[in-house]
C-alpha cells in the first residue's frame, strides 16, 4: 500500500498548476502528519503561515478534482483488496455524525448546538473492508431535524460509484440518529442491507413498542414501514455507571448474533474520529472562510488515508504510522525540518565529519 500512497501523492501534485502550490500542499501534509493533532499554519517550519493561509483560502486550485483523484486511487486500492472468486464480498459502509467543537462565532460558518456541543456538524461515510479503511465523503449538517439528517446520509450513500455496488454486497451500519422510516426506506430502495440502532419506544404496526418485545430476533413491522425488520438488543454500559438496553434492527433476515455483530462493527468509525482528531488535526481548522475550512478538512482526511496506507505494511500506533508516512512520502521536507532543528540547537553546520558519521549533522555515529 505504500506504493499506492506514493502514486496518490504524485498524482495530486501533478494536478496543481504551479510549483509554489505543490510546495504548499506538501508543507500542509507534513504539518498534518507531524502536528500531533494540533496542526495550524503558524506551526509550519517549511512554509510561512501567510502562504499556507492563502493556499487554503484564496488560491484557485481545483479542490473537487483533488477529491475525485483521491477517490479514484481509493477505488483502485479497494478493487485490489477484494476477493475476485466466490460470492460477492461484503463491504461495510458506516454512517455517523461528528461535531467539531469551536469557540466563538464565525460569520461564514454554519455553527450550531447539538447535544450540548457548539461547532460544525459533519455526516461522514466511512468504508471498511478487511484491514482497509477509507473515509469516503462527508456532508455538512446545518441544524436539527431527523429528516434532514437522513437525507444527507442517503445522498452520501448515493455517491458510491456503480462498480462498487456491482462488486460488493453493501451493508450499511448506523446509530439511532439515522433510525428513521425515511432512511430505512431509502437504503432498501438503493438495494443495500442495513443494521441500524433504534429507540426502544419505536412504535410497531401491530401495536406496542420495541421495548415490549420478549424474543430476540423477532420479525416485526415498524410503524410507517412497508417491509419487515429483524430485532435484537443488548446491554449497554453507561459512562456514569449501570446499563441500559440498546436495540438494533436489520433490514434483512438476521439472527440476533448476526445483527449484533454487524452493529458492533459500526464502532470502527468511532476509532476513526478519535484518530482523525487526536493525530490528524481534523477539528483544528483556524480559517474563517467556508472554502478554507473545507480544504483543511479534505487535507486532514487525505493525511489520514496516506498514513493508514503506509502504516498497513507495519505494526504500531497511529503516531508511528504518520511519522513513517512523512519519511516515505515527504523525505526532503523531513530532512529540511531536521536541519532547521539542528541549526537552532547549534549543531549545524557540522563541526567535524568523516567516515562513519551522520550524513545530516556530521557528529552522530550510526
Amino acid at each position: 500500500m505504500t506504493q499506492a500512497a506514493l502514486s496518490l501523492l504524485w498524482t495530486l501534485l501533478a494536478l496543481l498548476p504551479s510549483p509554489h502550490l505543490q510546495e504548499s500542499l506538501k508543507a500542509l501534509l507534513l504539518l498534518l502528519l507531524h502536528g500531533h493533532g494540533k496542526a495550524r499554519p503558524q506551526h509550519s517550519q517549511v512554509k510561512s503561515p501567510s502562504a499556507l493561509s492563502r493556499f487554503l483560502n484564496r488560491y484557485p486550485w481545483p479542490t473537487r478534482a483533488l477529491i475525485r483523484l483521491a477517490r479514484k486511487e481509493a477505488e483502485k486500492a479497494l478493487d485490489r483488496a477484494r476477493k475476485k472468486k466466490g460470492p460477492k464480498p461484503r463491504l461495510l459502509v458506516v454512517l455517523d455524525l461528528v461535531t467539531l467543537e469551536k469557540r466563538g462565532r464565525f460569520q461564514a460558518l454554519p455553527l450550531s448546538f447539538f447535544h450540548g456541543k457548539w461547532g460544525l456538524h459533519l455526516v461522514v461515510l466511512y468504508l471498511v473492508y478487511g484491514d482497509l479503511r477509507i473515509p469516503w465523503a462527508y456532508r455538512l449538517w446545518r441544524g436539527k431535524g431527523e429528516k434532514a439528517l437522513s437525507r444527507l446520509a442517503l445522498s452520501l450513500l448515493a455517491s458510491l460509484p456503480p462498480w462498487m455496488r456491482r462488486a460488493f454486497r453493501i451493508r450499511v451500519a448506523a446509530d439511532a440518529a439515522f433510525g428513521t422510516t425515511w432512511f430505512l426506506f431509502g437504503v432498501k430502495r438503493l438495494g443495500f442491507e442495513a443494521v441500524v440502532g433504534m429507540r426502544r419506544d419505536r412504535r410497531l404496526r401491530e401495536g406496542g413498542r420495541l421495548g415490549d418485545l420478549r424474543r430476540q430476533g423477532s420479525r416485526v413491522y415498524l410503524w410507517g414501514l412497508s417491509f419487515p425488520v429483524w430485532v435484537a438488543w443488548y446491554r449497554y454500559p453507561l459512562p456514569q455507571g449501570g446499563w441500559e438496553w440498546r436495540y438494533v434492527v436489520a433490514t434483512f433476515p438476521a439472527t440476533p448474533r448476526t445483527a449484533l455483530t454487524w452493529g458492533k462493527r459500526r464502532f470502527a468509525i468511532e476509532h476513526f474520529f478519535r484518530a482523525a482528531k487526536s493525530e490528524f488535526s481534523l477539528g483544528q481548522f483556524g480559517q474563517r472562510t467556508a472554502l478554507g475550512v473545507h480544504r483543511f478538512l479534505v487535507l486532514s482526511l487525505l493525511a489520514y488515508l496516506l498514513a493508514h496506507w503506509v502504516g498497513m505494511e507495519g505494526e504500531g500506533s497511529w503516531r508511528e504510522a504518520r511519522e513513517r508516512a512523512a519519511r516515505v512520502l515527504l523525505p526532503e521536507l523531513v530532512v529540511q525540518v531536521a536541519l532547521r532543528e539542528l541549526y537552532a540547537l547549534g549543531l549545524w553546520p557540522p563541526g567535524g565529519g568523516g567516515e562513519g558519521l551522520c550524513g545530516i549533522c556530521g557528529r552522530c555515529k550510526f
